[in-house]
């Protein structure tokens, strides 16, 4: 048996030529408000539903929050893998313009395909965010226990002079300060790193916070590596468009074959 016959082909890839774009562009920059819209979205959805992904079983937790990770990267790679795609259709018209002797004006430029373009959106879109994250990065602190509310049953002993001075410490005033609003903010962002090192693991949570600047890019930069998928994708319809041109040609030539030996026949 022939290795070779058993190999099933890929698709088939016909390349056409584009004009080249910009990689940074007003078009790419208004494009970036869809990666911070996502970012806002899964640290909303985080804030309702992180108690259901936050299992006491670790490997459980892990591959839940793992699956997580890969579907938020896939909505990214998705969603850059059409927008690429498409830029590259727009940057084929343009290059048929510009070899007719056609004016291409900078906004047309703007929007044809350039390999780059889906990080540098990327970039602007996730910039707020990674700021936010570099402004709290070097000040968390490792994570320390603090007291509770002093149960009611307690409350008759604040008078006692052996055991008032010890109680004293539930009078203590924790107040919601600017710190602990970015810690809430960058958490969600990362939501899913810190049920990955586990809730309970101060130390890793503790890195988690400092390397959320890296973190929160990680899902998003796959919006990037989609949009650099554009030219293939590109050339996967006109290999399909090519393919359907041949298997109609070889239908009609057999067809005209088959009606010639039976003209023959006659």
């Amino acid at each position: 048996m022939d290795k070779g016959a058993s190999v099933k082909k890929g698709p088939k890839l016909v390349y056409k030529p584009w004009l080249k774009g910009h990689r940074a562009s007003r078009l790419a920059a208004r494009r970036s408000g869809r990666i911070a819209g996502y970012l806002v979205m899964s640290a909303f959805a985080f804030f309702f539903i992180g108690q259901l992904l936050s299992v006491d079983i670790p490997w459980m937790r892990v591959l839940i929050n793992l699956a997580l990770l890969g579907l938020m990267g896939l909505v990214y790679y998705s969603e850059g893998a059409h927008v690429g795609e498409g830029d590259v259709a727009f940057a084929e018209i343009a290059h048929v313009r510009h070899e007719e002797g056609k004016n291409i004006p900078g906004k047309d430029i703007d929007r044809c395909f350039h390999p780059a373009k889906g990080f540098f959106t990327v970039l602007v879109g996730a910039a707020p965010f990674v700021l936010i994250c570099l402004i709290y990065a070097p000040l968390t602190r490792l994570a320390t226990y603090s007291l509770g509310v002093l149960p009611a049953w307690l409350e008759g002993y604040r008078s006692r002079a052996d055991i008032g001075l010890a109680l004293g410490y539930y009078q203590q005033h924790i107040f919601f300060g600017f710190v602990d609003a970015l810690r809430l903010i960058v958490r969600l962002l990362v939501f899913p790193f810190v049920n990955l090192v586990g809730a309970h693991n101060a130390p890793g949570i503790l890195w988690v916070e400092r390397l959320s600047p890296i973190l929160v890019m990680i899902a998003p930069l796959w919006y990037g590596v989609g949009y650099r998928q554009g030219e293939r994708l590109r050339a996967m319809v006109h290999g399909g468009i090519a393919t359907s041109h041949s298997r109609k040609r070889r239908r009609e030539t057999r067809a005209k074959q088959v009606a010639r030996e039976n003209k023959q026949l006659l």
